[in-house]
């Protein structure tokens, strides 16, 4: 490290401590132009106080002096930008070299001691600069000094305009509370308003904020805060790096996890992670992989700006707003983003919906994932593959009478579309593997359960159909928690249980004085149709498999339906 010390006569020298640096200030300054900053060079060979730049790292000399300490740092003369490995190192290290200072001097080249008031302190340069961020919340000590070196005040006298500057609690900026103990987006949230002369630097001004490392590739531009973003992943477990929402984003239908810069994150000040709940995750080539009983939910709907959504989507929590003052855990707001599912347990952030947190929504749990992925860039053929998983796959419109309890493969199946989707992006045809529901069928006021089996096999699917309560051990057999997630191949269930092979389409059930039969009848278009018929024609309830279109895909119905007795068809169907 290097250090500049100031001599008897004035003169400035340099010395390069290996290890163990002695005491020593630190200036933070805001940069005029590049022409008028002193270098490394011109600091060795005496052509520096030719410079303007010269008399604040003089005047910074002389205050360390005041303060008792012969050694100070200024970045523009202590690294030698001309070599790419010590830039690098130097930007990797600054938040530890203003840790380890023991005092910082933040000079503000545009405020001035005869027009000093808060007001003009908020005005300053200095509050909008990426680099200030580390500067004034690493050191222990950080002294604020006017145009002419006027004392201004320490970091602690000026915590509330500094709070109310830079968005930062007054805990952080008084050390009642460390800096790590913020959420990532609310770190992130410090930063919106910031910028940095090159794009990479607001990627590079933040590794000590999170306590993170990066090689510096300039010419990348924001691919940087990319990288940044992974490498905070790799050493956090903070779901609220994802808690950020960029209006211009509501017009693409799919977005990715990492925001494009900070100030994604201008909302999202105050959001605190879970506690307790901490979902295990890391990028893999697939998506953001999050395992350990992800906190995914799905909406029944939501409000946003007075206007209400009706649509399903699956909801990635992230955590919840910071507590008030008088607020219960009880009342906090949970934060997440929308997403969709895309195929057999993927994922992928709902371009067009806000964050969770600014809306009112209602939610039921969906059934436990064990493992998910989650789309971190997704490209145009994302759309696609979203249509091409529904392509011919089964989709079950709402019917109050019908409730799905389960269904296996679990990572088939899409509760917020009500589609179980193709294992791979082709046609139904010929998979070994069995897809099953376990429904609840209510027949006037009597409920059964019912095992419904689809078979694949075949181009055409077929299907079998059998009271649960007659069948226990089979119903037991097929709905086991690893056939949830691993797949259950029809020759495994046929070895286990032969007497699946001889079961119908055909079941019935017994309600008061009525008998219900679950059928297949004739049907003129060959279709599989399942059909619940009373004795004495009353009462009629049917379901068929049919092809209709859902979210531009095409899908195989198996739609329900209510016959009078006439025999005419009133078919109650709403897409999902």
């Amino acid at each position: 490290m290097r250090l500049l010390r100031l001599e008897d006569g004035g003169a400035i020298s340099l010395v390069e401590y290996m290890t163990d640096s002695p005491p020593y200030a630190i200036l933070y300054h805001t940069w005029g132009a590049d022409n008028q900053e002193v270098t490394l060079k011109e600091m060795i060979d005496g052509t520096a106080t030719d410079k303007i730049g010269y008399d604040k790292i003089r005047r910074c000399g002389e205050q360390a002096a005041r303060d008792g300490l012969d050694y100070f740092w200024v970045d523009t003369c202590c690294i030698d930008k001309s070599s790419s490995a010590e830039l690098s190192e130097a930007i990797n290290s600054m938040f530890q070299y203003y840790q380890e200072a023991e005092v910082c001097y933040v000079y503000l080249a545009d405020v001035e001691h005869e027009h000093w008031n808060h007001a003009a302190f908020s005005n300053s340069r200095w509050f909008t600069r990426g680099w200030t961020l580390q500067e004034l919340l690493a050191p222990q000590t950080v002294k604020f000094f006017e145009k002419n070196w006027a004392f201004l005040g320490h970091r602690l006298d000026l915590a509330k305009p500094l709070m109310r500057g830079t968005r930062i609690s007054l805990d952080v900026l008084t050390g009642r509370q460390k800096l790590q103990d913020e959420s990532i987006a609310t770190r992130m949230s410090w930063a919106a308003h910031r910028q940095t002369k090159r794009p990479e630097d607001m990627a590079y001004c933040l590794l000590g904020i999170f306590q993170v490392n990066l090689p510096l590739i300039y010419g990348e531009g924001m691919r940087a805060f990319w990288r940044l973003q992974e490498e905070i992943i790799r050493n956090n477990n903070d779901l609220t790096i994802f808690a950020w929402d960029l209006s211009e984003n509501r017009t693409m239908d799919f977005v990715g996890l990492f925001a494009p810069s900070p100030i994604a994150f201008a909302g999202s000040s105050g959001i605190d992670p879970f506690l307790d709940d901490y979902a295990e995750y890391s990028v893999t080539n697939r998506g953001l992989r999050l395992s350990g009983d992800p906190p995914l939910l799905q909406s029944v709907g939501f409000e946003h700006d007075g206007t209400d959504y009706a649509e399903r989507l699956y909801l990635l929590y992230l955590g919840a707003n910071a507590l008030s003052v008088g607020q219960s855990y009880l009342d906090r707001t949970g934060q997440g983003i929308f997403l969709r599912k895309i195929s057999p347990g993927l994922f992928c952030r709902v371009g067009k919906r806000p964050l969770s947190g600014s809306c009112n929504w209602d939610y039921s749990r969906t059934h436990g994932y064990k493992e998910i992925h989650v789309v971190i860039d997704p490209m145009p053929a994302i759309a696609k593959a979203y249509s091409a998983f529904r392509k011919d796959a089964i989709h079950i419109p709402p019917d109050e009478r019908f409730s799905i309890d389960m269904v296996i493969p679990e990572r088939l199946w899409d509760s917020t579309d009500r589609i179980i989707l193709l294992p791979k992006r082709q046609s139904w045809a010929k998979y070994s593997m069995v897809i099953a529901m376990r429904c609840s069928v209510k027949v006037d006021c009597t409920y059964e359960d019912l095992v419904v089996l689809c078979d694949c096999r075949e181009e055409s699917p077929e299907l079998k159909v059998f009271k649960a309560r007659l069948y226990p051990i089979e119903a037991d057999f097929i709905f086991q928690w690893r056939h949830q997630e691993l797949s259950l191949p029809w020759e495994e269930l046929l070895s286990f249980a032969p007497r699946i092979a001889h079961i119908g389409v055909s079941v019935t059930v017994h309600a008061d004085t009525l008998c219900f039969r679950l059928d297949r009848p004739r049907d003129s278009l060959g279709s599989n149709i399942l059909s619940l018929l009373s004795q004495n024609a009353n009462h009629a309830i049917s379901g068929g498999v049919r092809t209709t279109g859902v979210q531009e895909a095409k899908c195989i119905d198996l739609t329900w339906c209510l016959r009078c007795a006439t025999l005419t068809e009133h078919v109650i169907k709403v897409q999902a």
